[in-house]
């Protein structure tokens, strides 16, 4: 078996039919990653004509001479095939090599082991422990099973919603009693979500922004989030939930006056009006500040074979009680089932359930609320080439991170 390289359309028709594909495999990926100083290849290995294995494969070069590999997601292959599999890493390791590659880094799109809704693993579910000890058997240093978003190069802990033969009203009764409140109530206040264009990407980088300043950690420049709609192209979804003004006072002035026309109206029939009305006035108000229609929240979404992946989102604090990203979520899983998906990916979540003391437990609190289920990958794992360069790498990097913590 050898490695060859791949004609682009014939990569991506192998890779959309993929049981573990995933946008880090697609080709626009390693077109992204070119604006980051990365190259890439798109390589596999045949039989009979017929591609059998494949992976993007990026590559990166340090001074020195020194050349790194990695897989995103890798590879695209019948990970249930041991003898493929060997066949497989046998050739990979020896392309790797002529390419003056001191490693190769990878982390599988594979689920470790099943687990449920509260992180508990299946009895008797999904377990991938004999391929972690495959690659371990091989050479690869495995990086281990941390439960910190913060340790992977991509989050190794996922929350998922299967979506597989369902209808809306299924999905919807799998959401919190509460949530369904939320998103029922933001539909009676004007909310509505727009999927945007790249004229109006500003908006979504303002809330992004907002965010991370909110949260404490640092956005991506303006040009990142261009160069992914630029090169994504019509698998990237950026939606907005608005709050239409004059939507919303449309919606209550049809609520007065069908009170109105009640043939008894009560005390608290009055009170309603009355809340009605300040909400008229309140919307006005924010009509003279904001325009008429505000954002409130946004979220970056990839379509990638049959999964709806939410890669991005964020919500302006000052409007955090309209609960926008309830419904912008509510928005994303509808687009989801309309595209005939089987899988809702939520993205990262961390390993830790336990809710004391845990600064990240309310971004599963939030996911968990919506139904579904925790993920967890086998994680990342590197198979040296060259010890020497190898090692001279590791310097560097250390080098690297101390001069930039000197430099803050």
């Amino acid at each position: 078996m050898h490695i060859e390289e791949i004609d682009s359309k014939e990569y991506d028709k192998f890779a959309s039919n993929n049981k573990y594909i995933t946008f880090h495999q697609k080709e626009y990926w390693g077109k992204l990653k070119q604006t980051n100083g990365w190259n890439y290849k798109l390589v596999g290995t045949k039989q009979n004509g017929e591609i059998v294995a494949a992976t993007l494969l990026l590559y990166k070069k340090f001074p020195l001479g020194l050349k790194l590999f990695y897989a995103p997601r890798g590879f695209l292959i019948d990970f249930e095939n041991t003898t493929l599999v060997k066949s497989f890493l046998d050739a990979i390791k020896e392309y790797v090599r002529q390419q003056k590659g001191f490693m190769l880094k990878i982390d599988p799109y594979v689920e470790y082991k099943q687990r449920d809704i509260d992180g508990n693993i299946v009895k008797e579910g999904t377990d991938n422990s004999n391929l972690v000890q495959l690659l371990k058997d091989y050479g690869f240093k495995h990086y281990g099973f941390s439960k910190d978003i913060s340790k992977e190069l991509q989050p190794r802990w996922m929350f998922v919603l299967d979506l597989k033969d369902k209808t809306e009203d299924e999905i919807f009764s799998q959401f919190t009693r509460h949530y369904r409140k939320y998103i029922r109530k933001t539909e009676k206040l004007g909310l509505i979500v727009e999927q945007i264009n790249k004229d109006k990407l500003n908006e979504y980088k303002d809330i992004m922004e907002h965010t991370s300043s909110r949260r404490g950690f640092i956005d991506r420049p303006y040009s990142y989030y261009q160069n992914m709609y630029d090169k994504i192209g019509k698998d990237l979804i950026i939606n907005i939930c608005y709050l239409d003004i004059d939507l919303g006072i449309e919606k209550f002035n049809n609520e007065i006056n069908t009170i109105q026309n009640y043939q008894d109206i009560k005390e608290h029939h009055l009170k309603e009006i009355e809340e009605y009305k300040n909400k008229i006035k309140e919307y006005e108000q924010y009509k003279k500040e904001y325009g008429s229609k505000i954002p409130l929240a946004g979220t970056m979404s990839i379509v990638c074979g049959k999964e709806y992946l939410n890669l991005f989102g964020g919500a302006y604090e000052k409007f955090m009680h309209f609960d926008a990203q309830y419904l912008i979520k509510w928005s994303t899983i509808k687009d989801a089932i309309k595209r005939g998906c089987y899988l809702y990916n939520f993205y990262g979540i961390t390993g830790n359930f336990e809710k004391e003391n845990n600064d990240m437990y309310g971004i599963y609190e939030f996911k968990r609320g919506f139904g579904g289920r925790v993920v967890e990958l086998i994680g990342e794992f590197d198979l040296i080439i060259s010890k020497s360069k190898y090692n001279l790498y590791k310097i560097m990097l250390w080098v690297y991170k101390k001069t930039k913590i000197f430099k803050k």
